[in-house]
């Protein structure tokens, strides 16, 4: 023995005995977040608290860890160094805990999910059911916006789980299938035009309700469907744009209006006693709706607790309507 002792794995000179697990989990979401009030939220305490625990890290580590920049708070370099030790030391640690085993009644933690108004309402109401039989401290913001962003938000820390059609796959962002789904066509089961079929002369005839007014920044429903006539070189003719897909089935009810929506919206029973559910007349692409997550989150224990409910529901969802909902 040479009297030396081990450097710590976190560089933490004369301070890693004040360090405790706690002020590194903190450590690694201030990191992450980039944000002192969304990881004091992610972390479940208040802003004040995290506050101090940042200032309790710049003290031991003698790094300011977050410095302010005209984009907002960034880490700094020796920060993302420690959150990366720090991370795999937690994960070490947690995976080596009760053998491995996850107690969801433990958990705690916000999560928050982007989602249309439609696929929220698909999805949501089963997961958040079977959340609260066994993990009551969890707590979740689902919101919509602008879906063609939600990559750059899961990246930047801003959402934790994204709902969405999307076409494109990247490294760093995870995704699984929830559920298939077809557009169909809407019209007024009194329609003086249309009655059982519906054909490509009639489409683009009739007027159209189209979701996609404000707060709606992109209806990739609509987006669909207009990229698909614009091959054939037409297009519809919108009378109305609404804010969200339950006011579309109503217009379309009381009107000689046609509107498209999920099928899965279609086959409620309240909708198909008013209208017609047709088959559009031409060919779209799929429209499937997945799961997507930032590679950051991939291992967390409660992030891949609440996939595997995440998966139970689109099992359900899928044997309750089949593969073409």
């Amino acid at each position: 023995m040479n009297g030396h002792r081990a450097p710590s794995p976190l560089g933490a000179a004369n301070g890693a005995s004040r360090i405790n697990l706690q002020l590194l989990s903190y450590l690694v979401m201030l990191v992450s977040e980039e944000h002192v009030t969304r990881a004091a939220d992610r972390m479940g305490i208040s802003q004040p608290a995290m506050s101090t625990a940042l200032a309790r890290l710049r003290r031991v580590f003698k790094d300011p860890i977050l410095v302010r920049t005209t984009s907002g708070m960034q880490p700094t370099a020796r920060a993302l160094q420690l959150a990366e030790k720090a991370r795999v030391a937690l994960e070490l640690l947690d995976g080596g805990s009760q053998d491995g085993a996850f107690d969801p009644a433990l958990a705690n933690g916000h999560f928050r999910i982007m989602a249309t108004e439609g696929v929220a309402a698909v999805v949501i109401p089963e997961l958040l059911a079977a959340v609260r039989q066994s993990a009551r401290n969890l707590r979740f913001t689902v919101k919509s916006g602008d879906i063609r962003r939600s990559p750059e938000f899961l990246r930047d820390g801003e959402l934790e789980f994204a709902m969405a059609f999307t076409q494109s796959k990247t490294d760093d962002l995870h995704q699984m299938l929830l559920y298939p789904q077809r557009i169909v066509c809407l019209a007024s089961r009194q329609h003086p035009q249309i009655q059982g079929q519906l054909s490509f002369d009639q489409f683009i005839a009739q007027g159209h309700v189209v979701w996609g007014a404000d707060p709606v920044p992109f209806p990739a429903i609509e987006t669909l469907v207009d990229e698909a006539l614009a091959l054939r070189g037409v297009s519809r003719h919108v009378v109305a744009r609404v804010a969200n897909l339950s006011t579309s089935a109503a217009l379309v009810a009381s009107s000689d209006l046609l509107a498209i929506v999920p099928q899965r919206m279609a086959m409620d029973g309240a909708v198909r006693a008013r209208c017609q559910v047709l088959a559009l007349p031409f060919p779209t692409p799929a429209f499937d709706v997945r799961l997507i997550w930032h590679a950051r989150w991939h291992h967390d224990r409660t992030h891949t607790w609440l996939r595997q409910l995440f998966r139970q529901c689109a099992a359900s969802i899928q044997s309750r309507g089949g593969a073409s909902g």
